[in-house]
């Protein structure tokens, strides 16, 4: 005759394979639904490399844009931190932005033609900024509107990337600060 002890120790047993062999079948059934948690191994899935939304001169008109909004210095600039392609994939979740992306674009380009007979991408740096500093000083305007859209996204896109946050903020996600410094550019200030 079994003891108590025993009793217990085969009860225990039993209760504790009964909720694995259930969730067993739980993740099977939740595993083989798309859109849903399971646990089974980690995937890597690459950062994508090529633009969804954005066509090829597309693409470029808002890497060269980005670029301008943070150029590359003694850190790296928006093209090094693959912002454009963060931008694409922003539009991709919120096709709101399709629409404005799409005109801004070709009123840029129309613009940049009409001024110096060619579109945005193919301009010198000094042509694409002198093009670009009225548009920041006049946020009524269509292409003021587009370009503060793409300057807001542009810099929320940079922070999230490791060459915003971890080289030119130096932040690590394993330090305590006391303050966060913020921007050092004193021509940034008000």
């Amino acid at each position: 005759m079994s003891t108590r002890r025993e009793l217990f120790r085969i009860l225990a047993a039993t209760s504790a394979a009964i909720p694995t062999l259930a969730s067993t079948q739980e993740t099977k059934e939740v595993e083989s639904q798309p859109g849903h948690l399971h646990s089974g191994a980690v995937v890597q899935v690459p950062a994508p490399t090529q633009p969804t939304f954005f066509q090829p001169a597309e693409f470029q008109a808002v890497e060269a844009l980005c670029e301008r909004i943070i150029p590359r210095s003694d850190t790296p600039g928006a093209k090094d931190a693959g912002v454009a392609l963060l931008i694409d994939k922003a539009i991709v979740a919120d096709p709101s932005l399709e629409l404005s992306y799409r005109a801004g674009i070709a009123d840029l380009n129309a613009l940049s033609t009409d001024s110096y007979g060619t579109n945005f991408v193919s301009l010198a740096e000094p042509q694409q900024i002198a093009l670009l500093l009225p548009l920041s000083l006049e946020p009524a305007s269509p292409l003021g509107k587009f370009f503060a859209l793409v300057k807001d996204m542009t810099i929320d896109a940079y922070y999230k990337t490791e060459a915003g946050l971890k080289i030119e903020l130096g932040w690590h996600g394993n330090t305590y600060l006391a303050s966060f410094p913020g921007c050092d550019h004193p021509e940034h200030h008000s």
